[in-house]
């Protein structure tokens, strides 16, 4: 049997991305010792160790990550393959998987999938919310076609098609003193109440990088990870917040909160980025969409 078929590649992909032959046993709904025996079986016939072993997992050799390297291009080589077929059926081509942090989840679906949809009723999608290092994961790991994120970790495996500055703003109460500023300095945000996300996400580390440089500390009121629940925390009149315009641009609108320019020059230069596994052909339903949404949402328009 070949080393490298179809059915070993799969279940390998798994085990890399789950880190233990019980959870991708579980996962395969196989017997944990069908794995062990498929990995060894590869591995005497590669001659090389693909994983080390320990009692907290598996951890992938260098020639474990080649192998899952060559497993992932096979893999969207096959959904490419599919995605043309697709073409000449009448359900039309593969699922697109997008993973997109929730403070895009608004742009993405009014200007972004819904008139894309109207466009091309062929297309369907997945939609994974995510914080920042899972979406990039997906995307290296294959579970996502695309990812939409903010002020990404620069990676090698990833590649952005589009992207677009979007500095951190200022979010407060319609009544804040601060609301009728056109900017603030971020000492002044930190001298009121605010709320913000938790360690998972890409801002919260951002502002706590520009408090350090002023020697500030970050005492929020309400520590979060859902976007939503800031938006209502500001808008309840608690107190404010910090978020990229284009996340919160609706309910400023509407007059339920209102937006001010952060004068930090930190804050100033963070970007929004749709990006996707670096050297991958991509399917044209991935192509088409990721075309709409570069040119038709908010947060990649400069």
């Amino acid at each position: 049997m070949d080393a490298l078929d179809s059915r070993f590649l799969r279940a390998f992909l798994v085990v890399a991305r789950e880190g233990s032959i019980r959870r991708a046993a579980e996962r395969l709904n196989v017997a944990p010792s069908a794995i062990s025996r498929r990995l060894a079986e590869a591995e005497a016939r590669l001659g090389v160790a693909l994983v080390e072993r320990s009692a907290q997992g598996i951890v992938l050799t260098d020639a474990g990550r080649l192998v899952r390297e060559h497993a992932l291009v096979r893999q969207d080589e096959e959904r490419f393959l599919l995605d043309q077929l697709g073409k000449f059926r009448d359900t039309g081509g593969q699922v697109v998987r997008i993973a997109v942090g929730e403070g895009f989840a608004a742009d993405l679906m009014q200007n972004g999938l819904g008139p894309l949809g109207s466009k091309h009723p062929h297309l369907r999608f997945r939609i994974d919310i995510a914080g920042t290092e899972e979406i990039q994961r997906r995307v290296i790991e294959g579970d996502a076609d695309l990812g939409i994120v903010y002020n990404p970790v620069p990676m090698e495996a990833t590649r952005s098609v589009a992207l677009a500055r979007q500095p951190l703003c200022g979010v407060v109460p319609v009544g804040s003193p601060l609301a009728e500023r056109r900017s603030v300095r971020l000492a002044e945000m930190l001298d009121h109440p605010f709320a913000i996300l938790d360690t998972r996400h890409g801002i919260r580390a951002l502002v706590a990088r520009a408090a350090g440089d002023l020697g500030l500390a970050l005492r929020p009121q309400v520590e979060t990870s859902s976007i939503a629940a800031l938006i209502r925390y500001v808008g309840a009149g608690m107190g404010g917040s910090f978020l990229p315009r284009f996340s919160v641009s609706i309910q400023a609108e509407r007059g339920e909160v209102a937006i001010i320019d952060l004068d930090e020059e930190s804050l100033r230069h963070v970007s929004a980025h749709l990006m996707v596994r670096a050297r991958r052909r991509l399917p044209q339903s991935a192509a088409v969409t990721i075309d709409y949404l570069a040119a038709n949402m908010v947060a990649f328009q400069n």
